[in-house]
């Protein structure tokens, strides 16, 4: 492996995320930005949380009842900004992801315009993924706006199953129709947790696309866990299957930071090896401000194995800023 900027940038981001780390754990406040930052971004944070909010409300009344002006409304707007650094490339890549709740509907519906129709189920195995795979995530051709009817039953006792329509932009358009199924299995005893989450996918241009991810997790104390993710996806287009393996320790540093240690291995049933890369990762996430706005910094080591690469690094910075009433989301 060559030393160059890219493995000095990533040593640095290493020793910032074991400061910040260490930082973080004398930190009580709710927010990293400074006061001058915090006054221009709370009304902007308040304008759009307001007009997500009244627009779904809105929209649910009228296929609804009354009751939409009061019921508890998962409706969010989730805006990413990731900037990928990486030996001969680098790149921005913004992702928009809106989905309305409409839960006084009759048979509750939530629509979903997203950036990304083809964003993976598992965000750890991204990177390899869609680099095996190719492609950018922000493409008017890859943006879509569907419904979706999804049960309201609890995933610890039986299949959530949903089923969705929708068409993905692009020329010609492609609409599409998609089934999907979440479960979860919880062991007190060995308190070993299982969650599946599937989609199937059928497009009326691109054809058949089948997603699967297994999640398997036990917490070895309160602060951290054992975790492994098995993830698969089929496209009849591309007529192969991308895969990926994840096996990852998780750090809770305080109630905003979070640190992961990950070995994540991809591959794909074509071409001169099945393993097509192994990758080293880790992914710091901070919440820099009352849970609506958050900073990743995601360092990694890729060993490919076809058309005799060299080992390289990579370097991932993210910023995701949520808008949602009462919004809370874990790390």
């Amino acid at each position: 492996m060559k030393i160059g900027p890219a493995v000095v940038a990533v040593v640095a981001v290493g020793l910032c995320v074991f400061t910040l780390g260490n930082v973080a754990h004398a930190a009580n406040t709710e927010s990293d930005l400074p006061v001058w930052l915090q006054e221009r971004f709370e009304p902007v944070h308040y304008d759009l949380t307001e007009m997500v909010d009244d627009t779904a409300r809105g929209i649910d009344q009228f296929f609804g009842t009354e009751d939409s002006l009061f019921v508890e409304n998962q409706s969010f707007l989730r805006v990413a900004l990731d900037t990928r650094l990486q030996p001969g490339e680098s790149k921005i890549d913004p992702s928009v992801r809106f989905r309305v709740d409409l839960p006084t509907t009759k048979k509750r519906l939530r629509l979903i315009i997203e950036s990304d129709i083809e964003e993976p189920l598992s965000r750890l195995s991204e990177q390899g993924v869609r680099e095996v795979r190719g492609g950018e995530r922000f493409s008017t051709n890859n943006s879509a706006v569907g419904l979706e009817q999804r049960s309201s039953k609890d995933p610890t006792k039986a299949w959530v199953q949903g089923l969705g329509l929708g068409v993905k932009f692009g020329t010609p358009l492609d609409p599409y129709v998609r089934y999907s199924a979440l479960r979860q299995w919880n062991f007190s005893e060995s308190k070993w947790q299982i969650n599946s989450s599937s989609r199937v996918t059928q497009f009326n241009q691109r054809g058949l696309q089948v997603r699967t991810n297994f999640d398997v997790n036990k917490p070895l104390d309160e602060k951290n866990t054992l975790r492994f993710q098995t993830y698969a996806e089929y496209e009849e287009r591309r007529d192969s299957t991308v895969f990926s393996q994840t096996a990852e320790i998780n750090k809770v540093l305080n109630s905003r930071t979070a640190l992961r240690y990950a070995l994540i291995v991809v591959g794909e049933d074509r071409g001169e090896n099945t393993i097509k890369d192994y990758i080293l990762q880790a992914y710091y996430r901070r919440d820099i401000h009352k849970n609506v706005l958050f900073m990743d910094i995601i360092p990694e080591i890729h060993f490919p194995t076809e058309g005799n690469r060299d080992p390289y690094v990579a370097l991932t910075f993210r910023l995701e800023a949520f808008f949602r009433g009462n919004f809370s989301r874990s790390l």
